[in-house]
C-alpha cells in the first residue's frame, strides 16, 4: 500500500518500522483526560488517544478540539468504536484536529472504504496534517489467529493504515485465564506476519509489560498501554497522581523498547 500523502505516510512508516507507544485515555471527563495525556506524553508517547468513553461522554465534537489546543503537536487518535456511519464520523475526528480515527474491523469493508474516502478528502485538504484509519479486530470475537489474519487482509485491501489487535475489556474480566494465556501475542504475530509490511499492527488489551517485551521480541512495534498502566493485573490507574502515571508509562517505554 503506498500513501500519496507525505505527511501521512511519514507516520505509517514511523508505526511499522519504530517502536511506538500509545495511551488509551479512557476516562469520562475532559480535565482527567488532558491530565492523563500530558503525564503520558511527559514520558515519552508517541500517540494520545482520545478514549471511547471520553468521546462518548463527552461528545467527540468537544473533547477533540479541546485535545488539538492543548496539545497541538501531539497524534490524536479517536477511538471512536464505529460500527456504521464510518465516513460521518471520521469527518468529525478530522474536522476536531484529530490525526486518527480507530473504527471497528467489525463493521465491514463498506464501513472502512467510507472511512478512508473521507481521510483521503483531509489528505488533499491538508498537506501538512497526517490523516490516518486504523481498524480494530477485537477479539475473541475476530479470532483465532486465522480468522484475524483474514480480517486484517480484507481491511488493508479496503486502504485502511493500520490494524489494533484488541482483546477486549469484558472478555478479558470474565475469562481472566484468556489475559493470561499466549492468545493475544500468537494471533497478533500472525496477523503481523501477514501485513506488518504495508500497515501498522498495534497490540492492546490490558497488557503487561512482560507480554510487551515477549511481543517486542518478536518484532512487534506499536503498542497501546491501558489503565493497568503495564501492571500483570486488572486495576485501572488513571486516578493516580500524574508522576506516578509518568514514571509507570516511561518504564513501560523503557522496558519494552529494550527487549526489542
Amino acid at each position: 500500500m503506498t500513501v500519496s500523502h507525505p505527511a501521512s505516510a511519514r507516520v505509517l512508516e514511523l508505526l511499522r518500522t519504530q517502536f511506538t507507544f500509545q495511551i488509551s485515555v479512557d476516562v469520562d471527563n475532559i480535565p482527567q483526560g488532558l491530565m492523563v495525556a500530558r503525564a503520558a506524553l511527559n514520558a515519552g508517547i508517541t500517540l494520545v488517544e482520545i478514549g471511547t468513553p471520553l468521546c462518548k461522554y463527552e461528545g467527540v465534537r468537544n473533547v477533540v478540539p479541546v485535545f488539538r489546543q492543548r496539545f497541538p503537536e501531539a497524534l490524536l487518535l479517536a477511538d471512536m468504536k464505529t460500527m456504521d456511519g464510518g465516513g460521518f464520523e471520521a469527518r468529525t475526528v478530522y474536522e476536531g484536529g484529530g490525526n486518527i480515527i480507530d473504527f471497528l474491523a467489525a463493521a465491514g469493508v463498506p464501513s472502512a472504504k467510507a472511512v478512508c474516502a473521507v481521510r483521503d478528502e483531509f489528505r488533499e485538504r491538508d498537506p501538512e496534517l497526517p490523516r490516518l484509519a486504523f481498524a480494530d479486530i477485537l477479539l475473541p470475537l475476530q479470532g483465532p489467529a486465522s480468522v484475524a489474519v483474514d480480517v486484517a487482509e480484507r481491511m488493508v485491501e479496503a486502504g485502511i493504515d493500520g490494524v489494533g489487535l484488541h482483546l477486549q475489556l469484558d472478555a478479558r474480566r470474565a475469562d481472566p485465564e484468556l489475559w493470561a494465556s499466549s492468545y493475544l501475542a500468537d494471533t497478533a504475530q500472525a496477523v503481523f506476519e501477514r501485513v506488518g509490511k504495508v500497515a501498522s499492527v498495534q497490540v492492546v488489551g490490558g497488557l503487561s509489560i512482560e507480554q510487551a517485551e515477549g511481543l517486542a521480541k518478536a518484532g512487534l512495534r506499536a503498542f497501546v498501554i491501558s489503565g493497568n498502566m503495564g501492571v500483570a493485573d486488572s486495576g485501572s490507574r488513571y486516578g493516580l497522581p500524574p508522576a506516578e502515571i509518568t514514571e509507570l508509562v516511561r518504564t513501560f517505554i523503557a522496558k519494552v523498547s529494550a527487549a526489542g
